[in-house]
């Protein structure tokens, strides 16, 4: 492998990681973050469907945090979870 090659693999990686360092990302880093299409995160930006920021007439910015929570939303129980509630309930009624 070329030193070149080296220097240009070293780059996106360090690119990368910066996403995840970062407290606030802009539109084309957040849709990477939660690798989601530009165009799906526009969508759901425009639907207010995701929370997000926006300063000015066109930039658009994302807290990393809120992005996390917002991906960890809507949370599926498993079925032992559903069955020791199930538990629950017949103990009570």
């Amino acid at each position: 492998m070329k030193e070149n090659e080296k220097n240009e693999i070293a780059e996106q990686v360090a690119k990368e990681l910066g996403i995840y360092q970062k407290p606030v990302l802009n539109s084309r880093e957040a849709a990477r973050y939660l690798g989601l299409s530009l165009s799906r995160l526009y969508k759901l930006t425009s639907g207010k469907a995701i929370p997000h920021f926006k300063p000015g007439a066109k930039n658009v910015f994302f807290d990393r945090a809120e992005l996390d929570s917002w991906r960890l939303q809507n949370r599926i129980a498993t079925n032992e979870e559903l069955a020791g509630q199930a538990r629950m309930m017949a103990k009570r009624g």
